[in-house]
């Protein structure tokens, strides 16, 4: 089986965007068995190729591919529609892989053949400084850890199961459900990063969740690591204030999207949250989440409820019941990247 590996990249870090080529040049799986397809979405200036030196000369296989419409989902779809195989590696600029990623991914593949995603750790890159109050929000900024045993669902709703998209492996029918929801539902491109200031999020949960229309689980696979070298501007305090108020607006696209009815909220609702104000970082952070819902969910849905498709699963494969190992967290996602 070959794996496509996926890069995206916009502006890329000098830096960063080295150890996720270094890191792929690094992977222990043969050649033969892997293609990489880096997608340059709007960088100014544009990459060239001696910007993928480290692949050239690790022997990979590559392919660099431009999307001018900025935004993640937008290069998702640019990266989906031009790989062909069975399975889809995603990875960003500031992931780097662990050199037995790959390799790892196929022994999943070939153990459960039930699943429609997976993915696994998200380490904090050696070097980084957290300041104390910002520990609790690194789930937010796609650090995870939950432990060292595989927790496996088929539900529609977030858990730890379900993977951000930074190093998510995605079976093909799921990545083109995503394909055809963005297509389908204007509102659904807003989803994802734009560049280095559109903080919208969620694009991933809205992929990851076609696995379950298809019957299929999403899995947490501990076995499966990188190391996440996120730019350190990202722990300020007020960057966190917009990407919680974003994340916020991002959820309500999401449930829209997905088929889900929102409750418009009532100025009753706002006036309670004009007048909630906190000196608390962690109560600061909860009111950004609920202004942004409330100002998206008094918005005109720019899209149209898909009742069929969020009620009916289309079996695909032998994906079991719906079942869990480990923890059944219920917690909404933070940053999807």
């Amino acid at each position: 089986m070959k794996l496509d590996v996926c890069v995206f990249t916009h502006n890329p870090r000098k830096e960063a965007f080295e150890h996720t080529l270094r890191g792929l040049a690094r992977q222990t799986l043969p050649r033969n068995q892997f293609h990489v397809w880096v997608v340059d979405n709007a960088s100014s200036p544009p990459l060239h190729e001696a910007d993928l030196e480290f692949l050239r000369a690790g022997g990979v296989q590559y392919t660099l591919l431009r999307e001018d419409r900025l935004g993640h989902s937008y290069a998702r779809v640019t990266a989906i529609g031009a790989t062909t195989s069975e399975w889809i590696i995603f990875v960003d600029d500031d992931n780097e892989l662990f050199d037995d990623y790959l390799g790892a991914v196929l022994q999943v593949i070939s153990l459960k053949p039930h699943l429609g995603c997976f993915g696994g750790k998200l380490l904090l890159a050696e070097g980084i400084l957290v300041p104390p109050w910002a520990k609790d929000m690194l789930g937010y900024i796609a650090i995870k850890d939950v432990g060292d045993e595989a927790i496996t669902n088929c539900v529609d709703a977030w858990g730890h199961w379900e993977p951000p998209g930074a190093g998510a492996v995605v079976r093909r029918a799921v990545a083109e459900m995503f394909c055809q929801r963005i297509e389908r539902y204007s509102d659904s491109g807003r989803l994802g990063r734009r560049g280095r200031s559109g903080l919208m999020s969620c694009d991933d949960s809205l992929m990851m969740r076609g696995a379950f229309r298809l019957g299929l689980c999403c899995s947490y696979e501990p076995n499966l690591r990188l190391w996440h070298h996120i730019d350190p501007r990202r722990l300020d305090f007020r960057y966190l204030l917009r990407l919680l108020y974003y994340l916020g607006r991002s959820h309500v696209v999401l449930e829209r999207c997905l088929g889900h009815e929102i409750k418009r909220q009532s100025l009753k609702e706002g006036w309670k949250l004009l007048t909630s104000f906190s000196l608390s970082r962690e109560k600061m952070f909860l009111l950004a989440r609920q202004w942004g819902y409330f100002f998206e969910s008094r918005s005109a849905a720019g899209v149209t409820p898909d009742v069929e498709a969020a009620t009916v699963a289309i079996p695909l494969g032998s994906a079991p019941p719906a079942t869990s190992e480990g923890s059944s967290d219920k917690t909404p996602p933070g940053e999807r990247r």
